[in-house]
């Protein structure tokens, strides 16, 4: 069957003759029966299971002629009522190594055997439901086929089909914002710290701006007022995004006093070692690696690992500050221009 076959042929349900009708009600009737078959046999097994022998075994000898009767059906041969001579039904061959119908030879003792006996008993019911099984699935393939079959199939095909481009199509959907994420509204913060040996950041001390998101990779200045409480500090935390994926630069920062004078400035540029100057000063880098193939005396790019990227840093104590300015740049990752 060609893919032209499967999305040209109808979409409706077709329409049945007569005869297919009827082998479609007679296949319905089989197919609840057989689960009905099974269900009872989990019973069975569940009260043998539970040693609760006398009720299994009045299910037993119920089933006993329900499997009878099931496979009297598939061959359209006499049916026989519940405790009824069994004696002129035909143990049918089996193309399988299994031996059904055998727990017959045993029918009329049923209600009085032993625990063991039954579960032998029982062992050849479940032969038989296999026996079943098999020749029911190629009743109903072979005997009881209709175009409602031919388009049943299609129509799982269909489904598969379109269901695995749907399936695909979110997956990629989703592999590309989870790769190439798209820049959110966020912003920029800053914790000023004590020093080296006293690096805790509290959120009373944290500095925010919101994230321009104009004209990203240009450069853009931050300004932060500090206030009297952190005038003192010889160390800072810089949160520059909160989100993974993206690239970005530090260009460097400056401190000020309450005179506009830089009582400290530090550029963020790679030494020939390929890691930032002085890196001894960096304490932590979170959640952020490198970008790319660099030179030594570039600025250093850096790409987002996780949601919570930070650089701490310390530098020698500053008094009387006043702002912090932040030079930095945004890039979504997937828009950068190979070297």
């Amino acid at each position: 069957m060609t893919l032209k076959e499967i999305f040209v042929s109808n979409w409706k349900l077709p329409t049945l003759s007569q005869e297919e009708t009827e082998k479609e009600k007679i296949k319905s009737d089989l197919i609840k029966g057989f689960k009905q078959l099974s269900a009872r046999m989990e019973s069975i097994e569940i009260l043998i299971s539970n040693t609760q022998l006398e009720d299994a075994k009045i299910l037993l000898f119920h089933l006993s002629y329900d499997l009878i009767n099931f496979y009297q059906k598939c061959i359209k041969g006499k049916t026989f009522g519940l405790g009824d001579d069994t004696s002129s039904f035909s143990i049918p061959d089996s193309p399988i190594k299994i031996k059904p119908f055998q727990y017959l030879n045993e029918l009329n003792k049923l209600s009085s055997l032993d625990e063991q006996e039954l579960d032998k008993y029982f062992e050849e019911c479940l032969h038989t439901l296999d026996f079943i099984t098999f020749y029911f699935k190629k009743q109903i393939i072979g005997n009881y086929k209709t175009t409602l079959d031919q388009f049943k199939f299609i129509r799982q095909i269909r489904v598969s089909v379109i269901g695995l481009v749907v399936l695909f199509s979110i997956s990629s959907v989703l592999y590309y914002q989870f790769k190439f994420p798209k820049l959110k509204q966020q912003n920029v913060e800053l914790y000023p710290f004590l020093d080296k040996e006293h690096p805790q950041t509290v959120e009373s001390m944290k500095l925010t701006l919101p994230l321009v998101q104009e004209n990203l990779g240009d450069w853009v200045e931050y300004q932060f007022s500090i206030p009297e409480t952190m005038e003192q500090f010889g160390g800072i935390r810089i949160d520059p995004l909160e989100q993974r994926g993206i690239r970005f630069a530090i260009e460097g920062f400056q401190i000020l006093d309450d005179k506009k004078s830089v009582v400290y400035s530090r550029k963020l540029i790679l030494d020939q070692s390929l890691l930032p100057e002085n890196y001894q000063d960096f304490l932590a880098i979170i959640d952020i690696k490198t970008a790319g193939k660099q030179q030594p005396g570039e600025i250093v790019e850096m790409i987002t690992t996780g949601n919570n990227p930070q650089i701490h840093l310390v530098f020698p104590m500053v008094k009387n500050a006043k702002t912090i300015k932040l030079k930095m740049k945004y890039i979504e990752a997937h828009k950068v221009k190979k070297k």
